[in-house]
């Protein structure tokens, strides 16, 4: 029987450390400005409760680790019996908080890992908020077709670690079939790689159209910081680190050669059907991170609003009705359009804009 009390509590895992701990402090940071504002605001109204509930958020340091994540999953189930569970940044985080929340039958709001995995596994009670991986590319590919036309030689650098960066190459590859670009080659590369010099000098020697890397946000850096070494003539080059404030930091003005998809940036979105817009969403998470708004923040901030938005309409905290509700909502909050597969729980309703950083500044080059 759920517990009743005063309050709603809102549980997650957090990488504080390890390798995912940049984005994961970031992911803390924004579920916690989401429980702030709407405590600020006088909690949450919950009709079978006849009243509106403080929010309480409960937290642990994954430490970047897959067993350590399912571990504190189900200590927040079992012992601290949080009303919502929120997820963890980082995919494989993510799959092994799906499987517990499987286990206990409690919905797993999705906001930080976005592999296709995660909803091929059957799993019943995962809700997604993020774009999948297979689609990373897609507005990006679209962005080429438009302002290069006569673009026809793709090439693909992927790592072999993780289901995320094979998803996102196999996604782009499929995309650019169907756009009718042509997949020149896919360089795939082991874990841990650190001198890309063997890859780079095939392209340089291959004069590709485009160019689309995707690994870890280490191996994504090393590459970048490689490839403005050599002398390649790709017109498009991009990477999916592209958008976190940590990219331009570290290439400096060599950030601007490249190009990569954003779950979220606050000049996109129109005024939202529901909750703050973008650019108060921007004010208040650059209150809470001054150094710079990044993508892990945001969709944590929108995935609270989503569980917001449910427990309104469904009026309670019971799971099964707040996994219904989750599965027929379409509306749109300051992230984007939110709409799932209603049977796998899968995102099928955002969009990804694509970014360059432009003389420091971040600016959206797609859609116009």
């Amino acid at each position: 029987m759920p517990r009743q009390a005063d309050d709603i509590s809102v549980g997650m895992t957090a990488a504080l450390t390890g390798r995912y701990s940049l984005p994961g402090r970031q992911a803390l940071s924004g579920a916690r400005a989401w429980v702030e504002d709407t405590n600020r605001a006088g909690g949450l109204w919950v009709q079978e409760r006849g009243q509106r509930l403080p929010l309480r958020l409960i937290y642990y340091d994954d430490t970047s680790e897959a067993q350590h994540c399912g571990a504190l999953t189900e200590r927040l189930l079992s012992a601290d019996q949080v009303d919502i569970l929120l997820g963890p940044y980082s995919s494989g985080l993510a799959l092994r908080a799906a499987e517990v929340a499987q286990r206990y039958q409690r919905v797993l709001w999705n906001h930080g890992g976005a592999s296709e995995t995660i909803y091929a596994r059957g799993f019943t009670w995962v809700v997604g908020i993020l774009s999948p991986p297979r689609t990373y590319f897609h507005s990006l590919i679209d962005f080429t077709r438009h302002t290069l036309p006569e673009a026809r030689g793709v090439v693909l650098v992927h790592s072999t670690a993780g289901a995320f960066p094979r998803d996102v190459a196999a996604g782009a590859e499929w995309y650019c079939q169907q756009q009718s670009l042509e997949s020149m080659h896919t360089f795939p590369y082991a874990a841990g790689t650190v001198d890309f010099t063997p890859i780079l000098a095939q392209l340089e020697s291959l004069s590709p159209t485009v160019v689309l890397s995707v690994g870890r946000i280490a191996d994504d850096l090393r590459f970048a910081a490689q490839y403005i070494q050599h002398s390649i003539a790709a017109r498009v080059v991009g990477l999916i680190v592209t958008p976190l404030t940590l990219f331009r930091d570290t290439l400096g003005s060599a950030a601007a050669t490249f190009l990569g998809p954003s779950q979220w940036e606050p000049g996109v979105a129109r005024q939202p059907d529901y909750g703050p817009s973008s650019q108060e969403v921007l004010l208040r998470l650059s209150a809470c991170h001054p150094a710079g708004v990044d993508y892990p923040m945001a969709q944590a901030y929108a995935g609270g609003l989503v569980v917001q938005r449910c427990i309104e309409t469904a009026g309670t905290l019971d799971q099964h009705v707040l996994r219904q509700v989750a599965g027929r909502l379409d509306f749109t909050t300051f992230y984007g359009r939110y709409r799932i597969d209603p049977s796998t729980g899968r995102q099928v309703g955002h969009r990804m804009p694509v970014v360059q950083w432009q003389e420091g500044h971040k600016r959206v080059v797609w859609p116009r």
